[in-house]
């Protein structure tokens, strides 16, 4: 009696090869890269409505804008030029909410932002 042995085809040996080629680059952790940290533009916040340079505050008019929170500092702005920087405060009644001054002398039409 005769044992005869089967050998494996070439396709079935190329196709064994190429599964363990290919499933070698599956158990490496890949490094994502990060995505950079974008600056964000300034927010518009509202229009300085109110100067009380004797109580150093502003009304803001925001409008149906964005309204920040307390104590957030935001800057006005004339004709492009920084005129002061504004600390929010937490008294608010829509559509106005009150900054501090902080430094500088805003004036009323200023443009406000965050």
């Amino acid at each position: 009696m005769t044992i005869r042995r089967q050998t494996p085809s070439l396709l079935t040996v190329l196709a064994v090869a190429l599964v363990c080629l290919f499933s070698g680059c599956a158990w490496q952790k890949h490094k994502h890269p990060q995505p950079a940290a974008v600056a964000s533009a300034p927010r518009r916040v509202g229009t300085v409505a109110v100067v009380n340079e004797e109580l150093h505050f502003v009304l803001v008019d925001v409008g149906s804008l964005y309204i920040p929170s307390p104590g957030t500092a935001l800057k006005t702005f004339s004709g492009g030029a920084e005129t002061a920087i504004l600390a929010v405060n937490p008294e608010r009644q829509r559509p106005f909410i009150v900054a501090d001054i902080v430094k500088g002398q805003p004036k009323v039409g200023d443009q406000v932002e965050e």
